[in-house]
């Protein structure tokens, strides 16, 4: 070898060493602070421990967390289920709200104008509000009190009134309708892909007679077809995992009798997984539930790309 490529060779090396020195620090975080406690939850999930003296005093149980989570016949079944069907109907509905009103929304103002640009700030800034301070303040909207504004209302037009969050099956429609409020962020997502797309195919749809209904449905959303996919998985991700606004809702005065809300009103899979790990101290039981969320997460996202990729409108080598 000569000199010259003995001399490229080492410095080769010694810039791809340099490299792994700038990104060991991100390495060791996500070995130590993700893949560990990922595996170490793993192990918790078969055994029983109450979070106290040290992992080795952990019972290996097997699969006895899971086959009590599924038995329906089990308190860890029947709680499970209960918020199993609230998380199902609370991320499902959450994905449409914010797919057809974020961008509705989006499309209304995607308009460089003053008008728009206010609006957009407007339509953004409740998102800023922490989700369980918003909760909370749905009391005096929405609480089990004859005073608070909904039940007002009804009375005063000769109806009756409503216990919204102590009702089971009631309750996780108040989540629902909560989703609204952070309407905001979807909007900013698909605004964004919005204007990624050339104005150019707008004219030429616009002088072939193109509506504004046919610009969005068959222009708009096709071309952006990524970054919907995008939202609705991260929309699986979040909605499976909703936990503060429960809590805010349960915390209101006489809607958290049962800890998630009278007969499982207000249980989800995150907050069943807070009480049973923190409350009840079953870390064992909290983790197995935390590896069953992240089982239904992965399924819901893989169809979704599945099922988005069957339509021709987007794969993942685009």
């Amino acid at each position: 070898m000569s000199a010259k490529l003995l001399h490229k060779h080492r410095r080769g090396v010694r810039n791809e060493s340099l490299g792994w020195v700038f990104v060991a620090p991100w390495i060791i975080g996500f070995l130590g602070l993700t893949i560990t406690p990922l595996l170490v939850s793993l192990w918790l999930s078969f055994t029983e421990w109450n979070g106290f003296g040290g992992i080795s005093s952990a019972e290996f149980v097997g699969l006895q967390n899971y086959k009590n989570l599924f038995d329906i016949s089990t308190k860890y079944g029947e709680s499970f289920y209960a918020a199993l069907q609230n998380t199902l109907i609370y991320t499902v509905m959450a994905i449409c709200i914010n797919l057809v009103v974020g961008i509705s929304v989006a499309w209304a103002v995607v308009k460089n104008n003053k008008v728009n640009s206010i609006l957009r700030m407007v339509i953004y800034l409740p998102t800023l509000t922490i989700s369980t301070a918003f909760a909370i303040m749905m009391d005096t909207i929405i609480g089990i009190k004859t005073q608070s504004l909904i039940n007002r209302l009804m009375l005063m037009a000769n109806g009756t009134t409503q216990a919204w969050l102590t009702t089971p099956g009631q309750a996780i429609w108040v989540m629902v309708m909560l989703c609204f409020w952070g309407i905001g962020g979807a909007m900013l997502t698909y605004f964004s892909g919005m204007k990624q797309i050339d104005e150019n195919i707008y004219d030429a749809a616009k002088i072939d007679g193109a509506g504004n209904m046919t610009l969005l449905l068959r222009i708009c959303i096709p071309l952006m077809a990524g970054v919907i996919v995008y939202q609705m998985i991260m929309g699986v991700v979040f909605g499976l995992q909703v936990f503060d606004m429960a809590v805010g809702l349960s915390s209101i005065v006489g809607a958290g009798d049962g800890v998630m809300g009278r007969g499982n009103s207000l249980a989800t899979l995150s907050f069943y997984l807070y009480n049973k790990s923190f409350v009840d101290g079953e870390m064992g039981m909290g983790s197995a539930i935390g590896w069953v969320i992240f089982c239904i997460s992965l399924v819901f996202s893989l169809g979704l790309l599945v099922f988005v990729q069957k339509t021709g409108y987007y794969s993942l080598d685009d």
